[in-house]
């Protein structure tokens, strides 16, 4: 009755390391957060990848690796990619 189903969306906090997604979303609801996503190049289409999520929160884009702050972690939202 029921098929299987996956979780295809999340908060970027919730990623493994290891787990690719692309920015689905950036939450605004701080301006200066959003500005400074925005400022690293970071945009709903954008591939990522979790390489890091100790001592910083480290993804991996096609500019290469940027550290995140945890207000920056929080307003972004990804769709998970199968590895």
């Amino acid at each position: 009755m029921f098929t299987g189903f996956t979780i295809s969306g999340a908060s970027l906090k919730l990623l493994r390391v290891g787990e690719r997604g692309v920015i689905a979303r950036v939450k605004d609801a701080n301006p200066t957060v959003a500005d400074e996503i925005r400022s690293l190049g970071l945009s709903p289409g954008t591939s990522i990848t979790l390489k890091q999520r100790f001592p910083r929160f480290v993804v991996l884009t096609h500019k290469g690796p940027l550290a995140l702050t945890q207000d920056m972690i929080q307003a972004i939202y990804v769709r998970v990619r199968p590895s």
